[in-house]
Order: structure tokens, then sequence, then C-alpha cells
């Protein structure tokens, strides 16, 4: 260690002051005089003379105290510290970090003014006190810092269960654990905070929450969540948890994603008594969510955040139905599976002919459309696609033929007395139906043909017959019937 020496000279004294040199190097012995200007550290040699003897001391002062300390990095059981000293001899110094709430060895540290200090508990408050020392033992004053330790992470993160509005998410906490933040977002893992950001906290470790969400449209206003514990709603009205809890169907740790489940049950099931149970209600179907989970220590110092990402179910469109059927147009009704809300829902109805050769789109808000423009005898494939805002659920689908095209002429070509002729046109039909009925009698009877005309025989003379013609289609489709009436001679 470097010193630097001063000599302090008296001027030439009188005989009458020789009683005044023993008082002086008494006062220096016992720390009394007082020198100005001195650096800290430093080693000084003071000299005493009055012309004919000398007398010498040497004296040190104390380091300065360290200033801005700083934990420049913290985590559950580590911390480290930083400081600075500007003394000249600071780069020589030697430093004491002690833990002042425990009885542990302090830490030395030399010639640097960082410490890295291991070996404490999460969640816990600490005093760490850095006294700059030099090597001759001379100690300057402390100086301290409060901390508090990060809380351990959640462990466990964990989905239950996935509907369409609802899902689960679990935890286990540390026991240094006061309580948990969670932060919601949606979106893929691109474009996360660029919609939904919500906060819930104050998730205490051993609590069972629902948590609805309120999540408006695009020209609606923002409300904060409702967090109800313990099976009590808003109104503090005791609620069994099976009224709120999906039910899980095997391991705890496999997500459930069954929406229409029938039975709810504890979410007890396989948990520990510090887990945390939260049920997300109103979300939006077909939707990518990111939530992370921050563990919490009293004075709010959180720990290491643990973040899943799930998507909520698709809504399904389902009973695609054809309500009616023509030539040239149809009806049809279908079901949305999310029944919260299915008149927000917009559908495009798509309807494609066989190789393409038709193409048409509907877009709808109700759970029905009329399609027009279509071609009889033609196979069509019909596609429903549900859509949430910017989220498309499951199509809903259908196959049908349109039936053929009522014949037209349809005329009695010539009358003789046991039977009748009869002809028409058609050009979407190759097959043809006809119902016989007797006038008054109620006797009918059917003949069919590939033709485009017939002849009715074995008919009473004098008889008033009436006669009604189908057009056959694909698949079994049957086309609007015509009818003529007419009398044998």
């Amino acid at each position: 260690m470097k010193s630097a020496a001063r000599e302090a000279r008296l001027p030439p004294r009188s005989p009458g002051l020789r009683w005044a040199l023993p008082l002086l190097l008494l006062l220096s012995r016992q720390g009394q005089m007082v020198c100005a200007g001195d650096s800290p550290g430093t080693n000084y040699r003071l000299s005493f003379s009055n012309g004919s003897s000398t007398c010498c001391q040497q004296v040190q002062t104390k380091p300065s105290p360290v200033f801005d300390i700083e934990a420049v990095s913290i985590s559950p059981t580590n911390v480290t510290l930083t400081w600075k000293n500007n003394d000249t001899a600071a780069s020589e110094y030697v430093y004491r970090v002690k833990n002042e709430m425990e009885q542990e060895p302090t830490i030395p540290v030399a010639n640097q003014t960082r410490c890295n200090i291991t070996g404490l508990s999460p969640a816990t408050s600490y005093t760490f006190s850095i006294t700059p020392g030099i090597g001759s033992g001379t100690w300057g004053d402390p100086r301290a810092i409060d901390i508090m330790t990060e809380p351990s992470p959640v462990s466990g993160l964990r989905v239950a269960f996935v509907g369409m509005r609802k899902v689960a998410v679990s935890w286990s906490n540390d026991n240094g654990t006061a309580s948990c933040r969670m932060l919601l977002e949606d979106g893929s893992r691109e474009e996360l905070t660029q919609g939904l950001a919500v906060n819930i906290s104050g998730l205490k470790p051993g609590g069972q929450y629902n948590v609805t969400l309120y999540l408006p449209e695009s020209n609606e206003t923002r409300r904060g969540p409702l967090v109800t514990e313990s099976g009590l709603d808003a109104n503090s009205t005791e609620r069994s948890p099976a009224e709120s809890w999906p039910q899980p169907r095997s391991s705890p740790t496999s997500p459930v994603h069954d929406e229409n489940l029938l039975g709810h049950a504890d979410p007890s099931f396989g948990r520990q008594s510090r887990d945390t149970d939260i049920l997300l209600v109103g979300l939006k179907p077909g939707t990518q969510y990111k939530a992370t989970v921050y563990s919490q220590a009293a004075d709010g110092t959180e720990g290491q955040p643990q973040a899943i990402e799930f998507r909520t179910n698709a809504s399904r469109v389902y009973d695609v139905t054809l309500v009616n059927i023509s030539a040239t147009s149809m009806t049809l009704t279908w079901k949305i599976s999310d029944n919260e809300s299915s008149s927000v829902y917009t559908y495009e109805v798509h309807v494609a002919g066989e190789d393409n050769s038709l193409c048409l789109n509907e877009t709808v808000n109700e759970t029905h459309a009329v399609i027009s423009g279509l071609s009889s005898s033609t196979f069509y494939n019909i596609t429903v696609h549900p859509f949430l805002g910017d989220a498309e659920g499951t199509p809903g689908f259908l196959q049908v033929y349109t039936p053929p095209g009522p014949v037209s002429d349809f005329q009695v070509t010539m009358v003789g007395t046991r039977e009748i002729g009869l002809a028409w046109s058609s050009n979407d039909s190759d097959s043809f139906k006809i119902n016989i009925t007797q006038d008054g009698a109620g006797k009918s009877w059917v003949k069919t043909t590939t033709n485009q005309s017939i002849v009715i025989d074995g008919l009473y003379p004098g008889t008033k017959y009436r006669f009604e013609i189908f057009p056959q289609g694909p698949n079994g489709t049957e086309g609007i019937s015509q009818t003529v009436y007419n009398r044998t001679g």
C-alpha cells in the first residue's frame, strides 16, 4: 500500500514552550489533533521540532464511506451489490460486506466494488452494510442498503380446461409467495400485446377464483374484470364449486377440450393446499391467449414470470339443414355451438357446383340464408363459415342436388275409348313419373317412362281422369308436378 508523508514543522519556539511537545504528542495519540485538508485512507508522518530535536508521529486517516450502493441483480437466493468510493487509494481498499439480519460471517471483498451474495431465502427482507478498510486495519464508517429478495417463480403452470369462452389455469406457489398477478394478453406469439392486456391481481396461494372478463367489441368501452373467490359470487352468496368449475377428465395436468361438459367438479381434485386455480370466463372463441403469472412478495416485489399460451376452442356450425329447395333456389338453416352470443356472428355461405362449375357466396348475420341463382339437377357443396370479429370458427357442411324443373307443354295428344296419349317437354330430366287418378272413384296408379310421351291404356270409356307428371332428378330428387285432365271417348 502506498503511503504519503507530510512533515508539519512548528516555528522556532522559546524554551518556555518545551512543555507543549509532550502535550501535542499526547493529543495526537488520543486522536484529538485536527489537521485540515488531509486525504482519506492516507498515511501521514507528523514531525515536531524545536530546532535541536525532533519528535515524530505516524497517523493514518480513515477511508471515506462508500456511496451509491445498488443492487444490480436480485434473484430468490442471490443478490449482487455494487458501490462507489472516490478516494485516491480506493483501488487498494478492502471491504467488509455484512448481512445485518443474520449472524453470518462478513464477506471480504478486495480491490473491487462488487459483491455477489448467495444462499439467501426467497421473498425475504435483508439489510447489507459495506465498510471500507485499508491493510493496516483502519476501517471507515459503514453504509447500508435494504433489499427484498425475489419470491420464487410459480411452478407447475398448466391449463386444466379449455372451452370456447372458458379456460381454467392452475399453478403451485412457494412458501414465500404472498400473492400472484396474472397478465392476460391475446394474439399470436408475434402479435401479443396488440389487443387485450388485462392485469388480474391479488391471487392468493390456495385460492380458487372465477374471473369474468368483459371483452369489448370495437365500439364498446373496456371494463375491468370481475374477480370472485372461493365460490362466492358478487353478492357474497356462497356457491358450490360444481356450479362454476369444469369437470377434470383424467390427470389434473391434462387439458380438457370439451365445452359441453354436463358435470362440473371441485377443482381441488389433485391439488395442493398452496395451489392457485383461476377460471377465466368471457373469452373469445377460437382466439390465442397468453397468460403470464408473476409471484409477489409481501411488499410487492415480483419474481420471474412464468407464461403459458393456449387457444380457446373455435365455435362450430352444425346441423346445416335444407328447409326448402327448388330447381333454382334453396333455403338453409343451421346452429352455432356458441349459444352465448350467436347474434354477433357473421356467416359466409359458400356454394360450389360440381367441378366448381358455379360458385356463389352469401354473407348473413342470422342462422339462415336463401340461396338463389342455382341450376336444376345439379350437385352443390355448401359450406357455412362462422366469424366472430376476425376469429373464424369451424364451418358446417352440406351436400345437395337441386331437383329438375317442371316439364313444359304437358298436353293430351290422343283420346280413345280406353286410352289417352300424353306428351311434354323437359331439358333437365331423363325420367318421369305419372300419377293417374280416376275421377270420383279415387282409384289411382303410377306409370314411369324415360320418354317425353306416353299412351295410358286400360282406361274406362267415357270416364274423366287426372294426369300429374313429376320430373325425376339425380339422387332421388323430384321436380314440381304439372297436371292435365281429360275424359276417354
